[in-house]
């Protein structure tokens, strides 16, 4: 199945005195992930990609695109454009309709962004990604 989205990072300055975009954003531009397009002005004002992306799930095509610009490019997209966060979807699993896979992705996009936000500020607050991982695995019950 193709899952299309968008993610962008809507705060590319940050950090920087002068709120300049990242010089990674350039390579980026050049070489976006396979499926994806990039775009210097998504919604008219965020860097980001346009993607169209095979994958058994949405959560699987948005870790891929969010994954892969990490890995080579070293930043973390993290918006999927959903305003109202704290808003819920009824996307319900047992029903292929509704599923959030084939029709209403509203649910799914907000539980994404919301896991990608806080990786998000977990790397601006100076933890590792393993220390990401370790918090995720712990809060789900790992040792």
């Amino acid at each position: 199945m193709i899952h299309t989205f968008t993610l962008v990072d809507p705060w590319p300055g940050y950090g920087r005195a002068d709120r300049s975009l990242p010089e990674a954003f350039t390579a980026l531009a050049a070489a976006p992930p396979e499926g994806c397009t990039y775009d210097p002005l998504v919604w008219g004002q965020y860097p980001g990609l346009k993607c169209g992306i095979e994958a058994p799930t949405r959560f699987e095509a948005v870790a891929r695109v969010a994954g892969t610009v990490f890995r080579e490019h070293g930043i973390l997209l993290y918006d999927l454009g959903v305003e109202k966060l704290y808003e819920w979807s009824a996307d319900d699993p047992s029903d292929p309709e509704r599923s959030g896979e084939q029709g209403n992705t509203w649910g799914r996009d907000i539980a994404a962004q919301l896991v990608l936000t806080g990786l998000d500020r977990m790397l601006k607050l100076g933890y590792t990604p393993a220390e990401a991982r370790h918090f995720v695995d712990r809060a789900l019950g790992g040792r």
